[in-house]
């Protein structure tokens, strides 16, 4: 594991944690789906969901449920990574899929 993310993992105390967790939950919650709904309506916005299959953090559920919202979004499920090693440790793969995604939507 990368020492910048054990560094930043341990520096949270349990009160701040809480309170980040709180505020992602009731500071974004109500919005999400106005957001959802945006990006909806919005045909040329591509979407390309990646979730790692052993993520514990947030159920694959939860990605395939955006895709219900959203028809044309991919979901990509990563097999044996988590809700880090989906990028950490498979930084060039990842980065070559976003690659990917970017070309393809280049504008002629």
């Amino acid at each position: 594991m990368k020492m910048f993310l054990l560094e930043g993992f341990f520096s949270h105390t349990h009160n701040a944690a809480w309170h980040t967790l709180h505020n992602i939950i009731c500071g974004t919650a109500a919005k999400i789906g106005s957001y959802l709904d945006a990006v909806r309506e919005n045909p040329k916005c591509k979407v390309t969901i990646f979730h790692g299959r052993k993520d514990e953090v947030i159920p694959v559920e939860c990605s395939y449920e955006v895709q219900k919202r959203i028809p044309r979004a991919k979901v990509r499920v990563i097999d044996n990574k988590d809700h880090i090693t989906i990028v950490v440790g498979r930084q060039k793969a990842f980065a070559r899929e976003l690659e990917d995604i970017w070309n393809s939507t280049k504008q002629n």
